[in-house]
């Protein structure tokens, strides 16, 4: 599981191991990784998630068009993730684990720019442009099977089958 504290909720990005016992029991077990392996499975699916968002703002936009600096800039629209201007929110966005005890873990994408919350709800003088919540509603899948790529291969590496 996954906490977003920019959508204040948590992702569920750890339902791969549902039904599977068998596969936690092997990850509690391994010896010598963050969290028995726990850790690394959930910082799996949150650096996932945080490829996602990264990709969303790279993506073309089609708000108003600005020449900043000598240097055309095309804005987001609203209900479009942030333009890329200089990069700050791009480049501080960051994944984490917040906790990890053998059993479970929790890690969390998040991010220290201050304009990052009024761009992911909108405020009274600009329309959302979100880029945590739709990566995390509509990648779930992905995410889960970044997680469980990691869990199997961490499995395998300690030479569980």
């Amino acid at each position: 599981m996954a906490w977003c504290w920019i959508c204040e909720r948590w992702i569920q990005v750890s339902k791969f191991v549902k039904g599977d016992a068998e596969l936690i029991r092997k990850l509690r077990t391994i010896k010598g990784v963050v969290g028995g392996g726990m850790g690394q499975v959930a910082l799996a699916g949150a650096f996932r998630l945080e490829g996602i968002v990264k990709q969303s703002m790279n993506q073309t936009h089609s708000g108003r068009s600005y020449r900043r600096g000598g240097k055309l800039h095309v804005a987001s629209a609203p209900g479009e993730a942030p333009a890329i201007d200089y990069g700050h929110l791009l480049n501080s966005l960051g994944s984490s684990i917040l906790e990890s005890d053998g059993n479970s873990a929790t890690a969390q994408l998040g991010t220290n720019a201050e304009y990052a919350a009024p761009l992911e709800f909108g405020s009274a003088h600009t329309a959302a442009r979100p880029f945590m919540r739709p990566a995390a509603d509509e990648h779930g899948d992905d995410v889960s099977r970044a997680m469980s790529a990691t869990a199997v291969r961490l499995v395998k590496q300690a030479g569980g089958s």
